[in-house]
């Protein structure tokens, strides 16, 4: 219709109208012109009606979906599809048909955009058989489900990396595992209380050794696993001395050491103190390649003490002979193992640099000092203070400090709803 000719989404919608009987613009302004993500959960009410609920702080008007509800059983330990029932929703409560079931998977087969919630039921049924579930895209729907509400801090971190700590090591899916890995790591690093994260990173290390000594030799899942081994042993020493094992020959049986899983574990070993600048070294001579010297310059910034994350913070913000990858590296080096008591005394100098790296600093290697030295602190304060007092700081340079804050408000809202 309109060939070589210029159009407007007017014109698509119109054209999709002429083919389909459809008036398509109101479907239109609820999804292509909105931002935000529904979210959709099952209640019962007062006389025991089953109630779709869809909500979405950022939306005046509900959004259409049609979407499929699984019902799974639990038969023998294992969870197993009964029907899926098919309907269409517009509203914001929406009495359905659905009978009980031990697993109701909203949005089974993945047919809408939604966060899809567990009720409690569910929850226990995928806490006991999750691996069980033989179709990867339905484990995957709810390993989004589980994330999803973590970390929108209605489900408890410690009830989410439970489940991936019993299931997880279980899991076929390359693709899902690797997610599940990086999502776990996060949640004990960014989503658990102060007081209970030692705990966490101790329990989570032990996980991925363990999961690493069971992976089928010379698998994906192996590979995955140890470099999840090796992430959480910067955070945790406790198993220091089977990672050095590792780097000296004896790993499990099929394991592909190469050069990125050996930087890797020398970087964790140099984060906890086990391992000097004469092994970074030696490491840098066995592999003298411009990834090696990129990785020996992390290791190097990882060590642990005040004089070493000094020179990375004086480094990122003034040699302006680092190139993104080293920078990169520098800043890696400083945020390595989590030392809140190495770093924390630099925090209020980040809003002081900002500005003036913005403006003599490629936007490119800018956008790394401002993403990757934003200060972790336990509250808004500093950041909500410079905002306010720099409202005429380039655009581009306030949209990132926006989204750090951003993420930093989630982290400590998802803490802070955490069971005491």
């Amino acid at each position: 219709a309109h060939a070589f000719g210029n159009t407007t989404l007017d014109d698509l919608l119109a054209t999709l109208a002429d083919v389909s009987d459809t008036d398509l613009r109101a479907w239109s302004q609820a999804w292509l012109q909105t931002s935000g993500v529904s979210s959709l959960w099952l209640e019962t009410d007062a006389d025991g009606r089953r109630i779709l609920v869809q909500h979405d702080p950022t939306q005046q008007t509900p959004r259409p979906h049609r979407l499929r509800i699984g019902l799974y059983d639990l038969r023998d330990g294992r969870l197993v599809l009964r029907e899926r029932i098919e309907l269409g929703i517009d509203q914001e409560r929406t009495e359905v048909d659905v009978p009980d079931a031990d697993l109701v998977l909203i949005n089974d087969d993945d047919l809408t955009y939604a966060k899809a919630r567990l009720d409690e039921k569910s929850l226990a049924a995928v806490t006991e058989a999750l691996s069980s579930l033989e179709d990867a895209l339905v484990r995957g729907l709810v390993w989004s489900a589980l994330w999803n509400a973590t970390r929108d801090g209605e489900l408890p971190t410690a009830r989410f990396l439970d489940i991936v700590r019993r299931h997880a090591p279980a899991e076929s899916s390359i693709g899902l595992l690797t997610g599940v890995l990086a999502n776990a790591a996060f949640a004990v690093q960014h989503f658990t209380s102060n007081a209970g994260r030692p705990a966490e990173r101790a329990a989570w290390l032990e996980t991925t050794w363990t999961a690493l000594q069971s992976a089928d030799a010379g698998s994906d899942a192996q590979l995955a696993w140890a470099r999840a081994f090796a992430a959480a042993s910067a955070y945790d020493d406790a198993r220091a001395g089977d990672v050095r094992a590792i780097l000296d020959g004896d790993a499990p049986l099929g394991l592909p050491i190469d050069a990125d899983l050996r930087w890797m574990l020398l970087t964790a070993l140099a984060t906890t103190g086990h391992a000097d600048a004469e092994q970074i070294a030696a490491e840098h001579a066995r592999d003298d390649t411009a990834t090696g010297r990129t990785a020996a310059l992390r290791a190097r910034a990882s060590r642990p003490t005040e004089a070493v994350r000094a020179e990375d913070w004086h480094s990122a913000w003034t040699d302006v002979s680092l190139s993104n990858d080293h920078l990169d590296a520098t800043i890696g080096g400083f945020r390595a193992g989590g030392r809140r008591d190495l770093i924390a005394g630099f925090y209020d100098e980040y809003f002081s640099r900002i500005r003036s790296a913005w403006s003599e600093r490629s936007i490119e290697l800018a956008q790394r000092l401002v993403v990757g030295l934003f200060p972790a602190t336990d509250d808004l304060t500093a950041v909500d203070a410079w905002l306010a007092a720099n409202e005429d700081a380039p655009a581009a340079l306030r949209r990132l400090v926006l989204e750090q804050r951003d993420h930093l408000a989630r982290d400590l809202r998802v803490r802070a709803a955490q069971p005491a």
